[in-house]
Parts: C-alpha cells; structure tokens; sequence
C-alpha cells in the first residue's frame, strides 16, 4: 500500500543554552558564557579518556565531551605540566560545549580556557551514565528525524494509533468520537513524527494546532476545553496504523487476520489496518477493537491464529473420533 508522507524534514542545530530547558538533567553554568548559542548538530556524546592520553587519531571534536570521574581522575593525577598541555590540545578543537558531571570540582585551568575559547563548562550532580542516558534522550527529541503527516493521532486504550486516509473520509469526526468515549487526543491534521534510536515512533501535535481539532459544519474546537485535560495527551509512542477509505465493493478487504501487513515509516515498521468507511459502520469503535486487538498481539497472543489453531484442534479430535468408531464397528 502506497501512502502518502511527504518528505522527512531537516531538523534545525540546536544550541547549547538549549539544554538549560531541560530540568532533569540539573545543569548549570561553569565558565564560558559567550559559547552558550555554540551548536549541537548531532545526538552522540563523547568521553575523552584517549585524547587525555595523547591519542586523537579518532577524536571526535564535534561531539558534547563528558567529564566523568574516570577522565578527571587521570587528568588530575598528571603533572600540572601535562594536564594543561592535554587542555590545551582538547581545546585547540572546536568543541560545542564539556560537561562535568557528579557535582566533580572543575580544574581552573580548565575554566580559564573555557573562557578563552568560548567553550561552555557545564556541570551536573548526576552520574555520568545516568546523566549521558538522560542527555541523549533529550537530544533525540530535539534532532532526530521528523516527518510530518495529514492524520490523527489518538491514544486509546493506551495504544497510540495514528489514523490517517484522504480529506473528507471522516478522520476528525471519528477522532472526536474517540475523545467522547473515553481515549485521548494528540494531534489533529499535522501529526508531527520523530523517530527515536531504538525503532520507536513519537508523534506529537504543532505548537500552532495544540489540542484543537477542524471539524466540518462546526468550525475549530478546543478538545482540552471542551472535555477536560484528561482527554488530551502532548505525545505517543505509535504503535499502530489505521488507514479509512471508503468501501470499494470490488476490493478484497481483510477477513480472517491470519496475515499482517506492516508499513515502513522511517524504516520501522508500523502495523497496519485498513477499515473501509460506508454508511452504518461505526469506525470509532472498529479502531477501538483494533487497538485492543493489537495491544494482545504485542502481549504474544494473536486472536486469528488461536482460532485457527482451536479449529485445526477440533478437526483433528472429530477425525481421530470417527476413526475409533469405524476401528469399534
């Protein structure tokens, strides 16, 4: 099936006092205020224990560099000869910015070139592992790849289903239904897509069309007002693809669901529905059964390949019956 998603759209460098924003990762200003707007243009972090040792065949300069206890430790155990000369090659680079982190000292050498070279020292109380992971998650959100799609993105039933079909077929009105049944909204018309590292898919709502929905014959509604903040949601993981057409009566739709068809949205691979629209079905409460029906899928079981196998069971008991009674007679 050829669905239509545009182009991935070419994420905006970042800068560093970006990170600031970002409560969790508890940072704070060392030294060199004035690199503050220098850029992050990739997710990667990097810990310079080799270039503290002189090796920088492989140094990797336009990374964050993380101060940890393994590289302030060897540092500091140098002469103060050798540890300002190894400064002054890590600092020779064009750095975007270091960070120290489990509230470590930070030598004033260090400080001094940060000033210099306008390369911001930034610190943090958290470890250095858990800090790296928080770090590189928040990155993500920020730089990984981004797609933009004509759909509907709902949580329901805590599955993030991303409705998607042409103008008119009735996205918004089932989406609106969904909301008075319970399920929560993400994003209406514009569903903004970021894949993350691990093969998983979050969508999200523009700042613009945040929580309000265009529906034809009303005009623009506000979901959040209307039916409270537990109706709505910022983000969700997608976990399933529902695409509505309208009832084709020469096509042959799904029947049994022993086959599953996925499509491949920044290459991963996404599930995929697709519920013909006519008059008389309701299409809140199919996506509804979908949703429920992928959610025991991911839990490993598969409800059309139990009852095939409950039927192949039942064929085989009846048969090996009747053999028994010929074998009698």
């Amino acid at each position: 099936m050829d669905l239509d998603f545009g182009q991935p759209i070419k994420r905006d460098d970042i800068e560093i006092a970006k990170l600031f924003e970002a409560e969790l990762l508890k940072l704070k200003l060392i030294s060199g205020e004035k690199g503050l707007n220098n850029k992050i243009i990739t997710i990667e972090l990097n810990r310079p224990g080799l270039a503290f040792t002189g090796f920088f065949d492989y140094f990797s300069d336009f990374k964050i560099q993380i101060f940890g206890k393994t590289e302030l430790s060897y540092l500091l155990q140098l002469s103060e000869k050798m540890m300002k000369k190894r400064l002054r090659d890590i600092f020779a680079y064009n750095l975007p910015c270091v960070i120290v982190t489990t509230d470590l000292e930070v030598p004033s050498y260090l400080k001094y070139l940060s000033i210099k070279r306008n390369i911001p020292v930034l610190s943090t109380p958290l470890p250095t592992t858990y800090f790296s992971s928080q770090l590189t998650t928040f990155l993500e959100k920020l730089l990984a790849p981004q797609l933009n799609v004509h759909g509907v993105l709902m949580d329901v039933y805590g599955v993030g289903v991303l409705i998607v079909g042409k103008s008119g077929v009735g996205k918004s009105e089932c989406a609106l239904e969904l909301v008075e049944r319970g399920h929560r909204l993400v994003a209406d018309d514009v569903v903004s897509i970021i894949a993350l590292s691990n093969n998983v898919l979050i969508g999200q709502g523009s700042d613009v069309l945040k929580h309000h929905m265009e529906i034809r014959g009303i005009g623009i509604v506000n979901v959040e007002a209307l039916f409270g903040a537990g109706s709505v949601r910022t983000s969700k993981k997608i976990s399933l693809l529902v695409n509505l057409e309208k009832w084709a009566e020469e096509k042959q739709y799904e029947r049994l669901g022993f086959d599953s068809t996925n499509y491949k949205i920044f290459d991963i691979d996404i599930p995929l529905v697709t519920i013909p629209v006519a008059p008389g079905r309701n299409i809140s409460i199919l996506i509804e059964v979908a949703a429920l029906t992928e959610r025991l899928r991911e839990s490993g079981y598969n409800p059309a390949l139990e009852f095939n196998r409950n039927l192949i069971e039942r064929m085989l008991n009846k048969k090996n019956k009747s053999l028994e009674n010929n074998e009698k007679d």
